[in-house]
């Protein structure tokens, strides 16, 4: 062993200090000790955690397909922004013991109502992403975040969508002291009666105010906007004259009480809650259409097996007749269960909402 000084300061020597260094760790102008047995089995240790480290990387999708084949441990909390026994609610309700049995564990609906939904969704989004929390939205939903980003819940980053349960269409209803029984002749009387006609909705921004604009731009007409606090109200002003038309969620027992008289559905082919009636877009107004859901999404973030998972369980609750026939009874269709279905629609609705506010220059307060 040669002996060297060294001429400047490492860790291993102070200036000055007289180190034993072998003779092969001097190169050309360096002084370098050789690795110490610490140092070795620090280095291995190192590698061995990077190789545990791409292990795990690799079997990052077997593990999350293991976690959601135990998926599920305990009971699923459904948050529903509805009041109990409305439509919305039932309509989940109707799926929930068809999941039940195939998940194996209970899914229990919970009612939070308030803040057009914002509580609800608010509460959804802020739950643990593991698929025990999952809620319930519908198109009034994408409607708000469009119409009012700043106040809205943002329905589209903060959600991932698990399936549409069922679709809804709105009926095309006009008063019984008109006469009219056809949208040809609505559309022609209400150009003729200029400023006389006004609709109803369910107030600004609501599914039948955008609707029916929707309906002013594509028929070439400018009905005045009337809001109220509910259907049944409106409808009575309808049934009275006080309003001429409206597009409605719930026309059925109206219609069958002739009450109001229906002329079309918004659906895009016959409406089976209503098959006496026919689509707008196949009368006056071709590629007319529109319609409402309610889906069930889960909290950015939850592992897509997990989600997966949920899916296929919703789609075979819907693939059962006695479910659909549920569905069909509260005048809804059944939906698929898909994820990228509701997807789909809830990009759709974004699209056409921002499309109709710009073409009709509608404001809406924050």
């Amino acid at each position: 062993m040669q002996r060297a000084r060294a001429t400047h300061s490492h860790r291993e020597g102070l200036p000055g200090e007289v180190i034993d260094v072998p003779w092969f760790s001097q190169g050309a102008g360096t002084l370098r000790r050789a690795p110490t047995q610490a140092q070795k089995r620090g280095w291995k240790m190192n590698r061995g955690k990077r190789l545990l480290f791409m292990l795990l990387v690799a079997w990052l999708p077997t593990l999350s397909a293991l976690a959601a084949t135990a998926f599920p441990e305990k009971p699923i909390r459904i948050i529903v922004p509805f009041s109990v026994g409305s439509a919305a609610d039932l309509c989940v309700r109707a799926v929930t013991d068809a999941m039940q049995a195939t998940l194996g564990q209970p899914l229990v609906v919970e009612n939070i109502t308030g803040a057009t939904g914002n509580i609800a969704l608010e509460r959804l989004a802020a739950a643990a992403a593991d698929g025990y929390t999952i809620g319930q939205a519908s198109a009034a939903h994408t409607a708000g975040w469009v119409i009012r980003p700043k106040a809205a819940f943002d329905i589209v980053n903060n959600l991932t969508p698990i399936g549409k349960v069922c679709s809804t269409a709105l009926t095309l209803s006009v008063s019984p002291t008109i006469g009219i029984k056809t949208v040809e002749e609505f559309i022609r009387y209400a150009k003729a009666n200029v400023g006389k006609f006004a609709y109803g909705s369910l107030g600004p921004g609501s599914g039948q105010h955008l609707v029916a604009e929707m309906f002013n731009a594509s028929a070439g007409l400018n009905m005045v906007h009337v809001p109220y606090r509910g259907e049944p109200a409106a409808a009575t002003d309808l049934a009275a004259g006080r309003i001429q038309m409206m597009f409605m969620t719930g026309a059925k027992p109206f219609l069958d009480s002739g009450l109001v008289v229906g002329l079309a559905t918004t659906n895009r082919d016959t409406w089976k809650p209503i098959p006496s009636l026919p689509p707008i877009g196949k009368t006056a107004l071709p590629g007319f259409s529109f319609n409402g859901w309610n889906g069930l999404l889960a909290p950015k973030g939850t592992p897509e097996a997990v989600v997966r998972r949920l899916s296929d369980a919703l789609a075979r609750a819907l693939g059962e007749e006695k479910v659909r026939s549920t569905i069909l009874a509260l005048g809804n269709e059944a939906g698929a269960g898909a994820a990228e279905e509701l997807a789909a629609q809830m990009r759709s609705d974004i699209a056409n909402f921002r499309r109709i506010i710009d073409e009709r220059k509608l404001t809406f307060p924050e």
